[in-house]
């Protein structure tokens, strides 16, 4: 113990441990699900964290609303890790077996910045290491977004800011070079909600999302006004994909540049 009273002992303090790799996971069911009629309570081996919930419509409670379309987003340490849950993602992902559509991919986190409660909702901070090498191809982008919940949440802050993630999304359906998007918030309620999207390459993700335009208004409305109490944003490309959105797997659709959007 230092004489500050803080513990300094490695032993007692472990270091943080943040992730290098991810799963994500779209599921469409043949009609809308809520939290109470699916199974909801396993997780993939050896995750470092799991987040499961609707891509639906803001509710009052500024939570998503009931949708058919679910989302989910596994944290893993390693790469055989991620791809051993990749592989048997029938035990954990929800009546998968009834899904009209879904499609899975295993990613590498190149860049990573910002903080998100994932991996200790009392404790925000980096939940992935950057600097893995780069395989090249598509873009997959996360960005979440999270409120401390407490005496002072504001719900109406957090209303205003997730319907304002809708209007982006809508915003890009027809961006050149993105290929899918979609976003949740987590059924366990505190988490910070997740956007991904489906990107040809870099060059592409920036001319949309940093020129003038919803996307930059609002990236400029939380820099003066704070909208959120946190963000993180991080940059991957897929290892290995599965299963089809809408008829296609949207990574190889923009490997391919096939254009427009798979929603």
């Amino acid at each position: 113990m230092s004489e500050s009273g803080q513990n300094t002992d490695p032993r007692e303090n472990p270091p943080v441990q943040r992730a290098r790799f991810a799963t994500v996971h779209w599921i469409r069911y043949p009609g809308v699900r809520t939290a109470d009629d699916l199974p909801l309570g396993q997780c993939p081996a050896g995750c470092l964290s799991w987040k499961i919930g609707p891509d639906g419509p803001v509710g009052m409670e500024a939570t998503r609303l009931p949708s058919d379309v679910w989302c989910g987003v596994a944290l893993f340490r390693d790469e055989l890790g991620a791809r051993s849950a990749l592989a048997a993602r029938e035990r954990y992902l929800p009546l998968l077996a009834t899904a009209v559509d879904s499609w899975h991919a295993l990613l590498v986190a190149l860049t990573h910045r910002g903080e998100c409660n994932h991996l200790d909702r009392t404790l925000p901070g980096l939940i992935f290491d950057g600097g893995q090498p780069d395989p090249g191809g598509p873009l997959f982008v996360m960005t979440t977004a999270g409120f401390n919940l407490g005496p002072g949440f504001d719900v109406q802050r957090a209303i205003d800011f997730r319907c304002n993630v809708d209007r982006v999304k809508k915003w890009m359906q027809s961006a050149a070079g993105m290929f899918g998007a979609h976003t949740f918030t987590p059924h366990t309620r505190g988490d910070d909600g997740v956007t991904m999207s489906v990107w040809a390459d870099e060059a592409s993700m920036a001319s949309v999302m940093y020129r003038p335009g919803v996307h930059r208004t609002q990236i400029d409305r939380y820099k003066s006004e704070h909208t959120a109490d946190r963000t993180s944003f991080t940059r991957f490309r897929a290892l290995e994909t599965c299963g089809t959105w809408n008829g296609t797997d949207p990574v190889e659709r923009a490997r391919r540049g096939a254009g427009g959007m798979s929603k």
